[in-house]
């Protein structure tokens, strides 16, 4: 199954606060508030296989700018405030049935919001700076909640300046549906069965500026 996303977002896409120190040339120690905004053009993807072939979904989520809160000590940054929400009911997958088989599977009637907070980032303390020309690396922590299920997940993604305070971020990331209590969607009186795991790839343009 393949999910494809164009301006989301799957604040997974909490990663984005990943990279929203880019370009402090100092060490903070106390908590920062930080404005995001996700541009039109970022990308998000959502694979996965059934027995039988692939599908593609658009989630259709917009986001306005967004406020957070970081606190920096080196390479390492903690967040607070960093909360997303995605509606479980905005995947489009062109498919009337495929649509009403991923809001069955994610409980959408029940749980309409699919949440996820960042908690804390690594990245090299050198790019923080800007002292990065190229692509480097953010280790992330996030909470990630579907349907009633909150569990822990780490993400490796790669940044990149593209000019001033605005970043482009890529990823990937792995998730078992049944994890989360999820039962993967089946049809066909079950004779097609899409796979427990599924993978989300993210590539974002995000621009970040101080808060008022």
């Amino acid at each position: 199954m393949v999910f494809c996303t164009t301006r989301w977002i799957f604040n997974w896409l909490l990663l984005v606060a990943g990279i929203c120190l880019v370009g402090t040339s100092f060490v903070l120690r106390v908590p920062v508030p930080k404005k995001y905004q996700i541009e039109d053009g970022s990308k998000l993807c959502l694979k996965g296989t059934s027995n039988v072939n692939a599908f593609a979904c658009d989630c259709n989520d917009q986001y306005s700018q967004q406020t957070l809160e970081a606190e920096t000590n080196g390479g390492y940054t903690r967040f607070r405030n960093a909360d997303l929400f995605l509606k479980s009911k905005n995947f489009d997958c062109h498919n009337r049935k495929i649509d009403g088989d991923m809001q069955k599977a994610l409980q959408s009637d029940k749980f309409p919001l699919i949440k996820v907070s960042l908690t804390d980032t690594w990245q090299n303390a050198q790019c923080l700076s800007g002292g990065c020309k190229d692509w480097f690396e953010v280790k992330a922590n996030v909470k990630i909640k579907l349907t009633d299920v909150t569990k822990d997940e780490f993400i490796i993604a790669k940044a990149k300046v593209l000019g001033p305070n605005k970043f482009q971020l890529q990823g990937e990331k792995a998730l078992q549906m049944s994890a989360y209590g999820i039962k993967p969607p089946e049809a066909m009186l079950g004779m097609i069965k899409v796979n427990d795991w599924i993978s989300f790839q993210f590539d974002l343009v995000v621009s970040v500026s101080e808060a008022q």
